[in-house]
């Protein structure tokens, strides 16, 4: 399972970060980053989910179909699904193909740690992003609530 990958944070990552099948928590630390952020992916963001939940769509198991309450609705949901889906072809990741990346600059640019608990692993990220790395705090959140459940 990973924690975050170099698309997390709309590809400002610096971290990619899993549990290890072998055992242990693998940080892989990116060399090089994009000098400015990317278009934001509509695909992902809070409008597409109020919109799928404000038109009721479900997936029906028995007809294998996504059922849709009300026609109209049906026709909304459509249309801005293809919408956000040129938006992420098209303007999206072109913008990620155009932007140039650069060296970090930083000391750990293209490392590898493995750590064995959820917990030092926390605690490197926390280290990484004091150095100046763009961490995710959600990962470092995830991490924490992993030792909780143990």
């Amino acid at each position: 399972m990973s924690y975050c990958r170099w698309s997390s944070m709309n590809w400002m990552c610096d971290v990619y970060v899993y549990e290890d099948c072998g055992g242990g928590w693998t940080t892989h630390v990116a060399g090089n980053r994009r000098v400015i952020q990317p278009i934001p992916d509509i695909l992902a963001c809070r409008l597409m989910m109020a919109l799928h939940r404000w038109s009721g769509v479900y997936w029906d198991k028995s007809s294998r179909a996504m059922v849709y309450p009300m026609r109209w609705r049906a026709m909304i949901y459509r249309a801005c699904g293809r919408v956000a889906l040129f938006w992420h072809n098209h303007l999206h990741m072109a913008s990620l193909r155009l932007i140039p990346i650069r060296p970090i600059g930083l000391p750990h640019d293209g490392q590898s740690f493995s750590d064995e608990t959820p917990t030092d692993c926390a605690d490197r990220l926390e280290s990484l992003r004091a150095l100046g790395y763009k961490v995710p705090q959600g990962a470092i959140d995830a991490l924490r609530s992993d030792v909780v459940a143990d």
